[in-house]
């Protein structure tokens, strides 16, 4: 498994950390378990930490128009309305790899994201 998540109860917040090869399917399948875990709500954000050396090479404008944007439209009902997700990106190189799904318009009307250096900015934007 490319990931470890945990949950903070008083911040209300998962923390997802990936990590080597990142197949599109884990990272629905750690979507998929935050949302319909016990501590899902409204009010709970995400924070996703991709470390230095990730490979997130599946991760294509293709599977961010099709995958990405039916798995958030098919999940609406059981996820409730979008909530903050801050990504942490590590490396320069997986970067524009997320700003592209950032970018998209359908994205932002399905998904409150943003994408950021370090945990120190992204969590500012969480609480903010």
């Amino acid at each position: 498994m490319p990931y470890t998540r945990s949950f903070d109860p008083e911040a209300r917040r998962f923390e997802t950390r990936f990590h080597g090869f990142v197949p599109v399917e884990e990272i629905i399948q750690n979507y998929m378990e935050m949302i319909q875990s016990p501590e899902w709500g409204p009010d709970v954000v995400r924070l996703i930490i991709v470390e230095s050396g990730s490979d997130l090479s599946e991760l294509t404008i293709e599977v961010f128009q099709t995958t990405f944007v039916k798995l958030l439209e098919d999940t609406a009902e059981i996820a409730g309305p979008p909530n903050k997700n801050a990504w942490v990106i590590e490396s320069d190189v997986n970067m524009p790899i997320v700003e592209t799904w950032s970018l998209m318009p359908r994205a932002n009307e399905l998904d409150v994201f943003g994408v950021f250096r370090t945990r120190a900015e992204a969590l500012a934007w969480l609480d903010s």
